[in-house]
């Protein structure tokens, strides 16, 4: 009935992908909790979910599944492949967004800020966890659901991480656009504090009253930020970028993001 992949049906992939996704969303909320003392939406997306821990699990478990019997061999490699996941999606989001959202610069033994060796070996000791003690009860669970609900819930899913990640990317484009407009008015308004002294009073006047109406705009701006993206702040409160960190820091202490 559907299509395969590396010897998996599309069916028991997309499960595979909601149920890690939801696992790895508990996982960073219970963490969060544990250090803040409430709760944080720590998923990427709006929902219950964090895909990077569905995307990860997924690799681990088709690729994998033929050195499921080697231990060593099988922490290696999911050391590995986890850290080549967690870098390149570290990376795709820092050049398209021109943001950091997680940073492990202050680890030992890091490359780029993106990956280090404490949290590597973690993933490494995780993914077998994963594939000898949690995937064959999901595996089991997903062969035996009722092939009617199964179908219906398969296309539900499909239909809200469409959505869900089409609205995460709008916000994400969004919260962009919002940076590099409050680093032009604060760059435009500096240009011109550094005017004021060399000209003549009215046009020190004129260029005042220009001053007043950026910080106005500025304020406007600050003042908007919608709810999704304090959500993000919220969830990455150690998101920081190359060419706009500076406001990026003003946004979090206007909404009061604490790390």
């Amino acid at each position: 009935m559907y299509n395969t992949i590396l010897g998996f049906s599309i069916y028991n992939i997309l499960f595979y992908f909601v149920i890690y996704s939801f696992i790895g969303w508990c996982t960073e909320v219970a963490y969060a909790f544990y250090n803040q003392r409430k709760f944080v939406n720590r998923g990427f997306l709006n929902g219950p979910f964090c895909p990077i821990y569905g995307f990860g699990s997924l690799i681990l478990i088709v690729f994998l599944n033929p050195f499921k019997s080697n231990i060593l061999l099988l922490f290696i490699l999911s050391l590995l492949l986890t850290s080549l996941l967690e870098y390149i999606t570290g990376y795709i989001l820092e050049t398209i967004f021109n943001t950091r959202w997680w940073d492990y610069r202050d680890n030992a033994f890091n490359i780029k800020g993106r990956v280090c060796l404490s949290f590597s070996v973690m993933w490494g000791v995780v993914s077998i966890f994963l594939i000898k003690v949690l995937h064959p009860p999901v595996e089991n669970f997903i062969n035996n659901l009722p092939s009617i609900y199964g179908i219906i819930l398969f296309y539900i899913f499909i239909i809200y991480f469409i959505i869900d990640f089409s609205a995460t990317l709008m916000s994400l484009i969004e919260f962009k656009n919002i940076i590099i407009q409050l680093d032009e008015i604060s760059n435009e308004i500096k240009d011109k504090y550094s005017f004021i002294k060399d000209k003549a009073k009215d046009k020190a006047e004129e260029i005042e009253i220009s001053i007043k109406e950026l910080k106005s705009k500025h304020d406007n701006i600050m003042n908007n930020i919608k709810f999704k993206h304090k959500r993000l702040l919220s969830a990455f409160p150690d998101v920081s970028s190359k060419n706009f960190d500076s406001i990026i820091k003003e946004i979090q202490n206007k909404i009061k993001i604490k790390k």
